[in-house]
């Protein structure tokens, strides 16, 4: 297999060499009995001299690129560039066109010389920018500051490299636009690689936030809309947040995070502002605008009344409640600071609240059979959780720590038979949708006959009725 390869690659060259060697040998006499005219015996003889060296200038290249260039990219652990091993060529046969022109024409070396300085400067001064661009690409080769693949900015564009030439570098763009960036314009300006030392680089967003939003809440807004991408919360290095600076919307915050390719920046990007405006808005806040003053009256709770009751509307289970019956929730429940790792629930603890997540990120494990807890899942903010231990007294289902530090809202027990007081016919509506979304957990977690009568349903909820009137001590 190898033995062929060369053969294919250094055959032709040597096979014309052969030809032209065995025709200096045996043609000269021929051409000097065939042709009488000594300009055309002359003239053939020089193009067989022209051919032999050609056919030299090839081979030469052809045992560089065979053997040389394979042997100095195991030396060197990487290829040699395609734009060097193409100067190297263009050197043999420039040589071999002056070689030919001293020893075949009987050219002056010195005159030579002197006419190619005259005319390279003139010819130079004309296409000073290729030149510029050939010199620059021959330097890139060199030094490698960026390879096939890499994305980078150059010129405020920002593209994938593509394709280089001795004259530029083709970039296709995240739109697939082809951008030409000459060379010479790579090696004048700074430009940034996006793939080295490896794909993930540090991105920056800049997001205004209200005066009165403190920095331990702005911190929970900002890093709790990174930790919710899964890819980008796994990744060893932090996102980070600092205070960049002040106008008249507010505080001008500084979120730093990691993105695993520049390719994805985008769509990443996306998501991560998606995130912020959602923790935003469970927080009670909007992105400020330029005024001249901004007032803002906050409860005694840090949040909007009317966000707790958007939150609780959010629920299922409190879905069917009215505005006035998620007002009385409202007002009676408490918010709290929940510090980044300490758990809110454990399984198994008795219960008799629900929790409300207004900022930060949560993590929800499960202790299985076999005695090992296991990460089940995440609370994002603007979720409900604990409502069975509220409604039934019944345990914690799972253990939730903070994966962050966290502002919570706690609604307890008091505050519901406070409601159920005023309007007992909640209790029944509370557990036909109790006893709905347990059948639909069940049904998640255990393969169970598809045929379910309406009666186990009717069951479901009486038991449910049962142990709230129970809980709630109200007349059965």
């Amino acid at each position: 297999m190898v033995l062929g390869r060369l053969s294919w690659r250094l055959g032709p060259p040597m096979v014309l060499i052969g030809v032209l060697a065995m025709a200096h040998l045996r043609w000269d006499s021929w051409l000097a009995n065939a042709i009488s005219s000594v300009v055309v015996r002359d003239s053939v003889s020089n193009l067989l001299e022209i051919l032999r060296w050609a056919a030299a200038a090839w081979l030469l290249n052809r045992l560089a690129s065979v053997f040389l260039w394979p042997l100095v990219a195991r030396r060197s652990g990487s290829p040699v560039p395609k734009m060097a091993a193409d100067l190297v060529a263009l050197l043999v046969w420039l040589g071999t066109g002056l070689t030919m022109a001293v020893v075949v024409f009987d050219q002056s070396p010195t005159a030579l010389l002197a006419t190619s300085t005259v005319a390279l400067g003139v010819v130079g001064f004309a296409v000073r920018e290729l030149i510029s661009d050939f010199f620059a690409g021959i330097s890139l080769s060199i030094e490698r500051p960026f390879a096939i693949g890499d994305w980078i900015e150059v010129d405020r564009v920002s593209g994938k490299v593509v394709d280089m030439t001795w004259r530029a570098v083709r970039l296709m763009t995240t739109d697939d636009v082809t951008i030409i960036v000459p060379n010479g314009n790579i090696a004048a300006e700074t430009f940034r690689n996006y793939s080295r030392p490896d794909n993930w680089f540090r991105d920056e967003l800049k997001v205004p936030l209200p005066f009165e939003v403190t920095t331990h809440q702005g911190s929970r807004i900002l890093l709790s809309a990174v930790t919710q991408i899964p890819e980008l919360a796994a990744f060893h290095k932090k996102p980070s947040v600092s205070i960049d600076g002040y106008d008249e919307r507010g505080v001008i915050w500084r979120l730093l995070y990691w993105v695993p390719d520049f390719g994805r920046l985008s769509p990443i990007r996306f998501a991560v502002h998606a995130n912020i405006l959602r923790n935003l808005h469970m927080s009670g806040l909007r992105v400020p605008v330029p005024i001249e003053e901004i007032r803002v009256m906050r409860t005694p709770l840090g949040v909007e009344v009317s966000s707790i009751q958007r939150m609780l509307k959010s629920s299922p289970v409190f879905s069917a409640l009215d505005d006035d019956d998620l007002a009385i929730l409202a007002e009676g429940a408490t918010q709290r600071v929940a510090p980044m790792g300490k758990p809110i629930l454990h399984q198994g603890e008795p219960g008799s609240s629900l929790f409300l997540l207004n900022e930060g990120l949560l993590a929800v494990s499960v202790t299985g059979a076999d005695g090992v807890m296991a990460q089940v899942g995440q609370i994002a903010p603007g979720h409900v959780f604990g409502e069975m231990s509220l409604l039934t007294g019944a345990p914690r289902g799972a253990t939730v720590v903070p994966a962050l530090d966290c502002l919570i809202t706690e609604i307890g027990k008091d505050c519901m038979a406070q409601l159920l007081d005023s309007r007992p016919q909640l209790a029944e509506s509370l557990s036909r949708i109790l006893a709905e979304r347990q059948g639909q957990n069940s049904a998640r977690m255990v393969a169970e006959n598809a045929e379910a009568g309406a009666g186990d349903d009717l069951g479901a909820a009486r038991a449910m009725l049962g142990r709230i009137r129970s809980f709630f001590n109200m007349p059965g």
